[in-house]
């Protein structure tokens, strides 16, 4: 009869530093770093002029613009309904590229932001945080 390994908390290939404690802390506040820089870093609050959805928006280049909607922005958002027309789980077909539809009246409210220069038209060889 062949024994079952002991189960280990977390992902078996991690290390886990338990033996070095000021490691183990360092590579924690290093993956806080990067949770915020990836998830929020340089993201700005940009509210739709038509609608007044607010969501958070980065560019990352010219052609790529990263949005992140919340509950309240969807239910907002008119022209979203629109676009997500159907879609069977209510978020609306992935289209090429894996984008999710948006509304055009967003668009055009981002784009403003960004000529306003609310918004940088960041590319990732001038990220303010280092990282690229």
């Amino acid at each position: 009869m062949t024994r079952a390994a002991p189960r280990t908390r977390g992902w078996a290939k991690a290390p886990d530093f338990s033996n070095d404690p000021e490691r183990a802390a360092r590579v924690h506040a290093a993956t806080e770093r990067d949770r915020e820089h990836y998830l929020r870093g340089g993201m700005r609050e940009i509210e739709c002029r038509a609608c007044h959805a607010c969501v958070l928006v980065k560019k990352t280049s010219p052609s790529h613009t990263t949005v992140q909607w919340n509950a309240d922005a969807r239910r907002r958002c008119h022209g979203l309904d629109q676009m997500r027309a159907g879609g069977d789980d209510g978020n609306g077909p992935l289209l090429p590229g894996a984008m999710m539809p948006t509304c055009v009246r967003l668009s055009a409210s981002i784009d403003h932001a960004v000529a306003e220069g609310i918004i940088p038209a960041e590319s990732p060889e001038h990220d303010p945080d280092g990282y690229w």
